[in-house]
């Protein structure tokens, strides 16, 4: 027995990187996405298995790695299979950095407490927020951090052993990352500066030269993919040199890059510092801090390749406006490696400082119970709130356009962007699963033109019906009506006076006074949870034409739901006779106890603030009553109360700041903020996210006069364009708080008076503002007052 325990011991250190790796994929795999994904995701599902040629640059490596594990690896359907491989590769991330601290150390013994530093920089990369949620569903960026993680743990390895095969491996690995994405070759300049670092005279060494030559080649090698596939399959680009070049180093999305300037510098950094906290908590980033130092006077060499590859990819990264929280996985895992080796700095320099060996002990003990804590509390608190387990978005919309169109000999056209395209793709290229175009043919509305959606509108509009995928207000300002379709929805384009009535599961009879029809309603769901939204469907009719404004209200229960006009056909653009179909949002806000809510409907005169008489002279109609459950997951007590403002019941508005000339106030403030023509006002607004966001929000910041015209403004994704609140997948989980910049310039000719600054946001596609709720759950507009600005005369 004893000989087997000792045996045991001895071969235990061995096993820990199996078991590491094994920990983290079993982590992943329990939050794994089940099916297809939305968006890019969705084409990384389906190209590989065709062998075809992604969206620019290509991405060969990951097609190729893709097509070899989805056919070996045989569980599930082939978007689970590479999902897994996502799940996989992020694994395989905290393995490196795993075996890249055990590095870091001189004397290679494996006691329990030398391999402490190791497990910690694992663990608490495996559990940060965005390795987390790249590791879960289909995608590239998790790939480029596992190569650029290998690639570094070659080159250290060379360091550590000196063996030059490893420096060949390094070599060839880092050529590998540019096939697979060419802004990998952002770390080559660390690279070279490690290499030279470490053997100052290779560069007489021909031999040695000739042998990393042609291991550069060899891992370029994969390019050869683009012009041997290119022309062969219509996804990717044709057999045209220039074509294949410019696919390669995605020429189309340069603009992209290098976004900001340099006065941006010093917000761009507090941007990546909000960001690195959503990943890592104040100690594992005091950490980081502590490990930099400690390499800098003990491992000299790593820390060149180190510090240079975080300084290099962060400079690109943090001024780019596209994927920005895919390619912060490199410094991120970079951080939690640096972490790790402020544990071992630690364990050599500060423990044993400790004079009295019990003391040390004690502070070993105490150490290690403090990390072990860390990634575990941390790991239990953002499985429910990550996890994609019922992630089936995809899915449904797959299953709403099939029965919409399936069999129904429409003729129609229905026109999607790219996230609509992917599952279509995946459907029809690895299920077989495709539509008829003698009743729907699929456009994918793309960027080509200035007013896309419209012009495509209007290319087709003689060919067939034509149906949207979401609610696009450009094509209703051209003058045509957008119905809602089904529970997805789909939305139908209509030329007015749309005078047809869709078919409706609860029709109606009724007059608000003699203006509003109301000719039924559909609710897509009866029983929903606090947070979450279900949607009212109402088809209305006007006899005559309308000058004043009219809207729909709700009760449900105590609280009232007025909704704004915002991106709706409003009644004074209605025409005689034409019905009208327009989907409202009831949001159950937080605070509301679980129970049977009655439903009332009503209609009122806004223009003259007056709400009209219907059925017998009551002023609302009932509706079935709508079941609401208790949340999964709710906000902390305190959360809402203090809020500047409820977006939706999803995010609050917990905070704002802005500067001009010299002076910051905190919102709301009392007096106005001193401004004058040409001057910018900074503004910082603080986010929470109540619960995970289901769809991509554009924040607007104005400065508006009395009469709420904007005088400036700046409406942009969160965080410069970094972190979007959705992305195919939820970005933004519950708990989260970030502090977001925006900047506005008061024009140089504005005039002298006083302004005010509003926020607050808006559907990225539809353009409709989110509502507000109150402190009693009540909907109260759809924005936020800051405060006053005092523009002041030249």
């Amino acid at each position: 027995m004893k000989q087997r325990i000792a045996s045991f011991r001895r071969r235990a250190p061995s096993l820990l990187p199996l078991a590491v790796f094994a920990a983290a994929l079993a982590l992943y795999v329990a939050t794994l996405a089940p099916s297809v994904v939305l968006g890019d995701p969705g084409e990384y599902q389906f190209i590989p298995h065709i062998l075809g040629i992604a969206h620019p640059p290509g991405y060969v490596f990951f097609t190729l790695l893709a097509k070899v594990w989805t056919s070996v690896v045989r569980l599930g359907s082939v978007a689970y299979r590479t999902n897994l491989l996502s799940a996989a590769a992020g694994a395989w991330t905290a393995l490196m950095v795993y075996l890249m601290t055990l590095l870091l150390r001189k004397k290679q013994t494996n006691s329990a407490i030398n391999i402490l530093p190791a497990l910690y920089a694992a663990a608490i990369l495996a559990v940060s927020t965005d390795l987390w949620q790249h590791s879960i569903h289909a995608n590239s960026h998790v790939v480029s951090a596992a190569l650029s993680a290998t690639t570094l743990y070659a080159g250290i390895r060379w360091w550590a052993t000196r063996r030059d095969a490893w420096l060949y491996s390094f070599c060839f690995l880092a050529a590998l990352g540019v096939t697979h994405h060419p802004l990998l070759a952002f770390g080559a300049p660390a690279y070279v500066v490690f290499v030279l670092a470490v053997r100052p005279r290779i560069l007489l060494d021909w031999r040695c030269l000739l042998k990393l030559t042609v291991a550069l080649l060899l891992g370029l090698s994969p390019l050869l993919y683009l012009p041997l596939r290119a022309g062969a399959t219509s996804f990717g680009p044709s057999a045209n040199w220039n074509d294949i070049t410019g696919h390669a180093t995605a020429r189309g999305i340069r603009v992209n890059l290098f976004h900001f300037g340099l006065s941006d510098q010093p917000v761009r950094l507090r941007v990546f510092w909000g960001l690195l906290r959503l990943q890592f908590g104040l100690p594992t980033l005091a950490l980081a801090a502590l490990g930099l130092a400690w390499l800098a006077r003990r491992r000299p060499r790593p820390f060149v390749l180190l510090a240079l590859f975080y300084a290099l990819n962060l400079a690109f990264i943090i001024n780019t406006v596209q994927d920005v929280m895919a390619y912060l996985l490199l410094p991120f895992t970079t951080t939690a490696l640096l972490a790790g080796a402020g544990v071992l700095a630690l364990l050599k320099e500060g423990v044993p400082r400790l004079q009295e060996p019990r003391w040390q002990r004690a502070a070993l003990v105490a150490l290690a119970l403090t990390l072990a804590a860390m990634p575990l509390t941390t790991a239990l608190h953002r499985a429910p709130r990550l996890s994609l387990r019922d992630y089936r978005l995809a899915d449904a919309y797959v299953q709403a356009v099939f029965e919409q169109f399936d069999g129904q000999g429409q003729g129609a056209w229905l026109l999607a962007p790219w996230e609509g395209m992917t599952p279509l793709y995946y459907a029809g290229q690895v299920e077989g699963q495709r539509l008829d175009p003698a009743d729907v043919q699929v456009i994918y509305v793309a960027a080509g033109t200035a007013n896309p959606w419209v012009d495509n509108v209007w290319a087709h509009i003689q060919d067939g019906p034509i149906y949207l995928t979401d609610y696009r207000p450009q094509v209703a300002a051209a003058g045509l009506r957008l119905r809602p379709v089904g529970d997805w929805p789909l939305y139908k384009v209509e030329a007015p006076p749309a005078t047809s009535m869709p078919p409706s599961a609860h029709p109606l009879d009724l007059w608000a006074g003699d203006a509003i029809h109301l000719l039924g309603w559909d609710l897509d769901r009866h029983s929903l949870r606090v947070g979450e939204t279900a949607y009212l469907t109402l088809y209305m009719s006007a006899p005559r034409a309308l000058d004043d404004f009219y809207m729909p209200y709700l009760r449900l229960g105590e609280r009232l739901y007025r909704w704004t006009t915002d991106s709706r056909l409003n009644t004074p653009w209605w025409e005689p006779g034409e019905v009208v179909v327009e989907r409202y949002a009831i949001t159950v806000p937080f605070g509301t106890p679980p129970g049977d809510y009655p439903l009332a409907l009503g209609i009122s005169n806004i223009s003259q603030g007056q709400d009209l008489p219907l059925a017998d002279d009551e002023p609302t109609v009932a509706l079935p009553p709508l079941r609401v459950e208790r949340a999964e997951i709710a906000p902390p007590a305190g959360a809402l109360e203090s809020a500047l403002a409820n977006v939706n019941s999803r995010i609050v508005l917990s905070g704002a700041s802005a500067s001009a000339r010299g002076r910051t106030v905190r919102a709301p403030w009392a007096e106005p903020l001193l401004a004058r023509p040409g001057d910018k006002v900074q503004v910082w607004l603080d986010w929470r996210a109540l619960t995970s966001v289901d769809q991509p929000y554009t924040v607007f910041v104005h400065l508006i006069n009395g009469a709420g015209q904007p005088l400036a403004q700046h409406d942009y994704t969160p965080m410069g364009g970094a972190f979007p609140t959705f992305l195919w997948i939820p970005r933004w989980i519950e708990g989260q708080t970030i502090s977001d910049p925006y900047t506005l310039v008061v024009p140089p000719h504005a005039p002298p008076g006083d302004y005010l600054i509003e926020t607050g946001m808006y559907g990225m596609t539809s353009l409709r503002r989110a509502c507000h709720f109150d402190a009693s759950g009540n909907l109260a507009g759809d924005r936020a007052i800051l405060g006053a600005v005092q523009v002041e005369g030249p």
